[in-house]
């Protein structure tokens, strides 16, 4: 009889360890997440971002009828993000992932969502595999988008930020962003309650 439960607790012991197994090799890689989103006014309080051209739309989560939120018409910005620390799965010289076959760079280049939730937000989502790239304490945007900032200058945000130590159970870290520099300013942006959410600034155009 001992024998029989010795062996039944050795089979359920190497199920468990298979499916573990199972488990992990099923988990995306590590990866860490950089969130930001920024809402642009002028001096009297005018949402600049508010009827920007979307590739597509989809209702907003408020009660208004002609909120939307979508993909911000690619023709209508250009978006460059330069990381601090060099890495292999990010080339800062042609702002996108490097090319290797079967991959073509620009499907990786960064991009512009556009939320109302009341303000009118232009968010971004940037992520590195962690296993390929530091963490990255600060991460550059240019910008270039004439809707906004009413030319075709390249405006600079430099912003900064802290990664978390343990990962979720996804594998992914969402990083914290505690400031914004500006045109010479320093801003503290709004922290999300949910962590996979945006760190957010309302930017105030002169």
């Amino acid at each position: 009889m001992k024998t029989i439960i010795r062996y039944g607790l050795w089979v359920m012991a190497m199920m468990n360890l298979t499916s573990c197994e199972l488990f992990f090799d099923t988990l995306p890689p590590k990866t860490i997440v950089y969130n930001l989103g920024f809402n642009f006014q002028d001096s009297t309080g005018n949402d600049l971002v508010k009827g920007i051209g979307l590739e597509d739309w989809i209702p907003s989560d408020i009660a208004m009828k002609d909120a939307l939120s979508g993909t911000v018409n690619r023709d209508l910005y250009v978006l460059d993000i330069i990381v601090s620390e060099p890495c292999t799965n990010w080339d800062n010289e042609i702002y996108n992932a490097p090319a290797r076959p079967g991959f073509e760079p620009d499907v990786n280049r960064p991009i512009l969502t556009m939320h109302n939730n009341g303000d009118c937000y232009l968010n971004n989502s940037f992520s590195v595999p962690a296993e390929d790239c530091p963490e990255q304490k600060i991460l550059t945007y240019n910008l270039k988008i004439d809707y906004v900032f009413g030319d075709d200058a390249v405006y600079e945000f430099i912003t900064y930020w802290d990664v978390p130590k343990k990962y979720l159970p996804d594998n992914s870290k969402f990083a914290k962003c505690y400031r914004i520099e500006f045109d010479g300013n320093e801003i503290i942006p709004e922290t999300p309650e949910d962590e996979s959410r945006n760190y957010s600034a309302t930017i105030i155009l002169k």
